[in-house]
C-alpha cells in the first residue's frame, strides 16, 4: 500500500492537512470548546498533541483567511452548528513552549518578542483604528521591545480590545504551554518574579475581558490557584483525570490499533501495549502518540521514543532529591509491574514546595506523564488514587534514574556489578566487606541521619538489587511467616539461592553496637519465620542477611 507520511513533530495543523499527512481526527474537540466554558485550561503531559490541537483551533476560528477546506471530510464538518463559527473571529495565539531561559532577564526578553509578534500579526486591524495617545505609546513600546513588565502584563488584554474594536467581533485567545516558563523559573531561581508577571498577563487576558469569545490554555500542570491563578476564578480546569476532553489528547486503543493496521504492524500489538499503553485519561486508556508514530516510522522497532525527546532534568532532579520513602515506593513499583501505591490526588501543585512534600512529588510525576493512576475515589473529603508505572517505556526511565543515584560516587557503577555478582555467587566474605566500603563511600554524598535513615537504607539496597531484575524477582515489605521482611531477592532459576534482607538501625539510646544490631536483625528473621514464603515457593536454599547501620557506617552478616 502507499502509506501516508507520518507527521512526527508536525504541530501546524494546516501543514499537516495540506501535505496529506496521516491524521488521527480530533476535530470534534472544537465542538466541545464551543459548547464548553468561556475559559478552559487543559493540562496534559508533553508530546500528547496539545500544540497541534491549539493550532487546529487557531485555523478554525481565525477570520484572516478562509480555512474551511482544511476540515473537509473530518468529524467537525458534520456539525453544522459548529461550522457556523468557522472563520468568524480574530485569534490571538501565543505559544510559550520554547521559553526555557536560565534567568529572568532573558525570559522577559523572549516573552516581549512573542507579544510583539502577536501585535505584528494584527497590524492591519490596529493601524485601521483611531488610537488614543496612551494606546499609541504602549503599542510602540511593545513593537520596539521596550515595554515595561507592567505594560507587557496588560498587553494581551489591550490587543484583544483593539482587534475586537476593529472587527466588531469578540476574540479567541489561545496560550499554549503556559507553564513552560514557570518550569525554567523554578529550576533557575526566579520563580516569584515570573509568577507575578504571568498572573497579571493571564488575568488581563481572561478575567472580566468583555472582548473575549473563548479562551483556551494548555500546559503540563495546573499550578495552584494561590500562585498563578489568584483571582482568575472563571477558568474551567480539565486535567487528565477529568472525562471531559479525554479523547482529544493522545491515541485511544481503537485509534492506535487502526494506525498499526494501516502500517502493517498488528503483529507487534502485544509488545506495543506493554511498552506504550497504560495511561488513563478520564478513565479512558490512552497511548502516547509520539511513541506510536515513532514506532510506525521505525517499522515496529521498540524503543523509549518519548523519553528521548527531553533531557528530563527536572524530573530526574526531583526523584534524586525525593525522600527515602518515595524512592523506596518507586522502586517497589519498578520491581513489581502490577504494584501500585495509594496516594492523595492533588491537582493543585504548589511548584515552590514540590521538593518538600511527598504528595507533590507523586502528583508532579503523574501529571507529567511519568506515572498513571487508577481506582480514583473520594475518602474522608480527599480524593485518592492508585499510582503506578504506566508501561515499559517509563519503567526504562526509572531504571536509568536508579542507576544515576550511584553515579554520584567515583567508580560506583563499575563496582556495583562486582558486588552483586559476589552476592549471587555466594562469595559472602567479599560481598560483606565490599558492601560496607561501598556504603561508606556512597553515603558521603547523602544525609542519612534522622528518623528516615532506615527507609534510606531500604531504598538504597532496593536500588542496588533492581540491577538484578533480568535474573531475579525482588519483593519489598511483603507479608511472610509471622511478619514483614524488608527485602527479598528470588532467582528465576529456583535451583539458585534466594536471600532475605533485614535492616536495623543501631540504637544510640540503648548503646547498641552494629554487631548486636545485626544479631537482632538475624534473630528477627528467624523468629518471624521470614523464609517461610520462599520455601513454600520451592526455594530450598535461602540465606538470611542482616544489615545494621549507624550513620554512614554499616555491618553485614550472612547466615550460611
Amino acid at each position: 500500500m502507499a502509506y501516508q507520511k507520518l507527521p512526527l513533530g508536525t504541530s501546524d495543523f494546516k501543514s499537516l492537512i495540506e501535505q496529506k499527512n496521516y491524521y488521527v481526527d480530533k476535530t470534534a474537540f472544537i465542538s466541545d470548546i464551543l459548547n464548553g466554558s468561556l475559559v478552559t485550561l487543559l493540562p496534559r503531559p508533553r508530546r500528547f498533541g496539545k500544540t497541534l490541537n491549539m493550532s487546529m483551533l487557531n485555523y478554525f476560528f481565525s477570520n484572516t483567511e478562509d480555512n474551511r477546506a482544511l476540515f473537509t471530510g473530518l468529524a467537525i464538518e458534520k456539525d453544522d452548528e459548529a461550522m457556523a463559527h468557522c472563520g468568524q473571529y480574530p485569534v490571538i495565539f501565543l505559544s510559550f513552549k520554547d521559553v526555557k531561559q536560565p534567568n529572568a532577564e532573558r525570559t522577559f526578553s523572549q516573552l516581549s518578542y512573542l507579544i510583539a509578534d502577536a501585535f505584528e500579526k494584527h497590524r492591519f486591524a490596529i493601524n485601521a483604528l483611531q488610537l488614543t495617545e496612551a494606546e499609541i505609546r504602549v503599542i510602540q513600546a511593545i513593537r520596539r521591545k521596550t515595554a515595561t513588565q507592567e505594560e507587557l502584563g496588560s498587553s494581551i488584554k489591550l490587543l484583544s480590545e483593539l482587534v475586537s474594536r476593529h472587527y466588531k467581533k469578540p476574540v479567541v485567545i489561545i496560550i499554549d504551554e503556559y507553564d513552560m516558563p514557570i518550569n525554567s523559573a523554578y529550576t533557575y531561581g526566579y520563580y516569584d518574579e515570573l509568577v507575578g508577571f504571568l498572573r497579571n498577563l493571564l488575568s488581563g487576558a481572561y478575567k472580566d475581558n468583555s472582548a473575549l469569545f473563548r479562551g483556551v490554555m494548555t500546559g503540563i500542570l495546573r499550578i495552584a490557584r494561590e500562585s498563578i491563578f489568584s483571582g482568575l476564578n472563571n477558568v474551567d480546569v480539565c486535567t487528565l483525570t477529568s472525562p471531559r476532553f479525554a479523547p482529544y489528547f493522545g491515541f485511544s486503543e481503537e485509534e492506535t490499533e487502526q494506525l498499526l493496521r494501516d502500517y502493517d504492524l498488528t503483529y507487534e500489538i502485544d509488545a506495543i501495549r506493554t511498552w506504550y499503553n497504560g495511561y488513563n485519561f478520564g478513565e479512558q486508556t490512552i497511548y502516547n502518540p509520539w511513541s506510536i508514530i515513532s514506532l510506525a516510522l521505525n517499522k515496529g522497532e521498540i524503543s523509549p521514543y518519548w523519553l528521548n525527546t527531553s533531557d528530563n532534568a527536572l524530573v530526574r532532579d526531583l526523584i534524586a532529591r525525593a525522600s527515602p520513602q518515595v524512592k523506596q515506593e518507586l522502586e517497589g513499583l519498578l520491581i513489581d509491574e502490577n504494584a501500585a501505591v495509594r496516594k492523595p490526588l492533588n491537582e493543585n501543585i504548589v511548584f515552590r514546595d514540590i521538593h518538600y512534600s511527598d504528595d507533590s512529588v507523586w502528583n508532579f510525576l503523574l501529571f507529567s506523564g511519568y506515572l498513571a493512576y487508577k481506582n480514583k475515589a473520594l475518602k474522608d473529603k480527599r480524593i485518592y488514587a492508585d499510582f503506578c508505572i504506566p508501561n515499559m517505556e517509563v519503567a526504562y526511565f526509572y531504571e536509568e534514574a536508579v542507576l544515576t543515584w550511584f553515579e554520584q560516587t567515583a567508580h560506583a557503577t563499575q563496582r556495583l556489578p562486582v558486588i552483586l555478582e559476589a552476592l549471587v555467587t555466594r562469595q559472602f566474605d567479599y560481598f560483606c566487606d565490599a558492601f560496607e566500603v561501598f556504603v561508606e563511600e556512597s553515603f558521603s554524598y547523602f544525609d542519612v541521619t534522622g528518623k528516615s535513615s532506615e527507609s534510606f537504607y531500604h531504598a538504597f539496597v532496593l536500588g542496588m538489587l533492581v540491577q538484578l531484575q533480568a535474573t531475579h524477582a525482588i519483593k519489598s515489605n511483603r507479608e511472610s511467616g509471622l511478619g514483614r521482611y524488608d527485602v527479598c531477592l528470588m532467582p528465576n532459576d529456583k535451583s539458585q539461592p534466594a536471600f532475605v534482607f533485614e535492616f536495623k538501625k543501631a540504637s544510640k539510646r540503648q548503646q547498641e553496637s552494629l554487631d548486636s544490631a545485626c544479631d537482632a536483625a538475624l534473630a528477627q528473621i528467624e523468629n518471624k519465620q521470614y523464609v517461610t514464603e520462599l520455601h513454600a515457593l520451592g526455594y530450598e536454599i535461602v540465606y538470611p542477611i542482616a544489615i545494621a547501620f549507624e550513620g554512614k557506617q554499616a555491618l553485614v552478616k550472612v547466615v550460611e
